[in-house]
């Protein structure tokens, strides 16, 4: 018979036994009446109630588990169960099942005694992924993915975790069952930092409060908790690596307006959405062949990624002053496939533009049979020819640059949303290799768009991540293999870049500052890696979008850089609607 006290044995056991690895909690709550708190349990905050109650439900056989929900403290709020005894290690596993929210929705930790904080455990579910609190980055990092949430209570997807904890170690090992079942792996599913060391573990809390968001709510059941030093150590966590120093100016500051704009910078209006045409534009590219500028971009009906998108551009015969009529190239499909945007390049005195392909084919998190078609100008007849499928499981971004032993390379994203490259064979640019870019989970790539330039010894690649920084990687093998991406030191929100190279050596990077209401330029030294002054290209709210639409707004952004006869042309995107250009005199970035 289950029971919700501890038993005399176990109180034994805690008081005599402290290091062994017997049970010194083993709750699950089937005599408790409903609606109420659980007995022998104590607020973690005494100036705060917490929002934890017995419900029906629960797992297998049981008829009866806990369901926390937000409380209105704003403090550290939690209702506490202590172990009677504190303990140096413990191993504790519980039954869990939790609602959808944008915020968090399940928060659990273990405390030192008369503890004010969390101890070494601090495991949440936010945006759907279950995270512990990084004593080292002081930021949440994704222990697991691979969880489900539930969409009323009384039908909850249950979990099993179990977490090995020592006070004086600095990982924690993390076992997790499969979505809507209990049975645990063999092996550890993820090591993850400690929130905080060297601090005896005395309690487990389950937090309430506004912590957890609203409308949200958990269940927990079935807790067991062992103590012991006799229990299996938890392995050390990886020390996070030092960011990538990319950035080696002075501090920037936070406020855009504290950076100098590019002196002689002129801004013009390529394409702009029309009632009785495509009203969805993004991913502009650019570039001047035989005496012609080309740009284009991807155009749908109406929404970012949408069925019927395709690829189009418009021409410039006079520098820019003024473009032709709308040109298709990637003419889209009336099934799920579509075209989207990509490169221009001369290549062998072609002009070509690689675009992707996706919508129907191998599954992808993002990009189903993601593919990248190939279209070469015939100048004789003026017109856009597909020559065929080049690339396979990557969406080329910037123009492909040549390595030291002849092949090209450009960056990208994979039909999942993960950072990658696409490596030709040697001089070939109808076959390319595509190549991942590993990445640590706290990357949290949802749209990684990846861009790519050439150094002295190795080839540097820079990523679209999170944490408000620029994710770096590199690969000294022509991008055959790449270093695990870490961050950088240099500030960039959750928007694609350009990385580029001026032709006097200096390396340069295209990208939005904070937010999207700001595109600005970073320069380096020449013949370097890396970068020291920031100058700003746009900035302010863009003009509002005209037309509905998914995942349109006020904003600058995917920039796309190209140079000729002594400036710097860059476009982008407008509101996602229209295509502007910013021509910058590359004497201006000078030093």
């Amino acid at each position: 018979m289950r029971v919700l006290v501890l038993s005399c044995a176990m109180l034994l056991c805690v008081t005599c036994r402290a290091n062994c690895s017997d049970a010194i909690l083993s709750l699950n709550f089937e005599t408790e009446a409903l609606d109420t708190g659980p007995t022998d349990w104590e607020e973690f905050n005494n100036r705060a109630i917490a929002n934890v109650t017995v419900t029906q439900g629960g797992p297998g056989d049981s008829t009866r588990c806990l369901v926390g929900r937000r409380s209105e403290f704003d403090q550290l709020v939690a209702l506490s169960k202590p172990f009677g005894v504190a303990q140096q290690r413990i191993e504790v596993e519980f039954s869990f099942a939790f609602s959808a929210a944008k915020g968090r929705t399940l928060h659990v930790w273990s405390h030192e005694p008369a503890g004010s904080d969390a101890s070494q455990l601090n495991l949440c579910v936010q945006g759907g992924v279950l995270q512990q609190f990084d004593g080292h980055t002081r930021t949440w990092e994704v222990v697991s993915g691979k969880v489900t949430s539930s969409e009323f209570p009384d039908n909850p997807v249950w979990h099993r975790l179990r977490a090995v904890v020592d006070a004086n170690r600095n990982g924690i090992d993390f076992w997790l069952s499969e979505p809507g079942r209990t049975e645990l792996p063999k092996k550890p599913t993820a090591v993850a930092v400690a929130y905080r060391t060297n601090l005896s573990l005395s309690g487990i809390g389950l937090v309430s409060g506004r912590r957890i968001a609203s409308d949200a709510w958990y269940m927990i059941d079935d807790l067991v908790v062992r103590g012991g030093t006799d229990l299996p150590a938890p392995r050390d966590a990886t020390a996070v690596p030092q960011p990538f120093r990319l950035w080696t100016g002075p501090t920037i500051a936070r406020d855009p307006n504290a950076i100098p704009f590019v002196a002689g910078v002129r801004h013009m209006t390529i394409h702009r959405a029309t009632d009785d045409g495509y009203k969805f534009l993004h991913g502009a590219a650019i570039v001047n062949h035989n005496g012609m500028f080309f740009a284009n971009w991807a155009n749908s009906p109406t929404n970012e990624n949408g069925p019927q998108e395709t690829l189009q551009g418009r021409r410039s015969i006079d520098k820019c002053k003024t473009w032709s009529e709308l040109e298709i190239i990637g003419s889209g499909f009336m099934t799920q496939e579509r075209h989207s945007h990509g490169v221009l390049f001369e290549h062998d005195e072609e002009l070509w533009a690689i675009c992707a392909r996706f919508g129907v084919g191998t599954a992808g998190r993002r990009f189903p049979g993601l593919v990248a078609e190939a279209f070469v100008l015939n100048e004789h007849e003026d017109l856009w020819q597909s020559r065929g499928i080049v690339m396979h499981n990557c969406w080329p971004y910037d123009e492909p640059v040549r390595m030291k032993n002849g092949s090209l390379v450009t960056g990208g994203q994979d039909k999942d949303g993960f950072p990658v490259v696409a490596v030709s064979r040697r001089d070939s640019v109808m076959t390319w290799d595509t190549v991942s870019i590993p990445f640590p989970a706290r990357l949290a790539p949802s749209f990684a768009e990846t861009t790519v330039q050439i150094g002295n010894d190795n080839v540097l690649a820079v990523i679209r991540g999170g944490r408000g920084v620029a994710w770096v990687s590199t690969s000294r093998d022509f991008g055959r293999t790449w270093t695990q991406a870490v961050e950088s030191n240099l500030p960039m929100p959750r928007s694609k870049a350009y990385l580029g190279r001026l032709s006097s050596g200096e390396l340069y990077l295209v990208s939005n500052f904070v937010n999207r209401d700001t595109l600005v330029i970073s320069v380096g030294a020449r013949g370097t890696g890396t970068l020291n002054r920031m100058y700003r290209i746009c900035h302010g709210k863009s003009e509002p979008p005209r037309f509905p639409g998914h995942a349109k707004g006020k904003q600058w952004s995917y920039p796309y850089g190209y140079e000729h006869d002594g400036k710097l042309y860059v476009v982008y995107s407008i509101g996602k609607e229209d295509c502007g250009l910013s021509i910058l005199p590359v004497s201006s970035l000078r030093e």
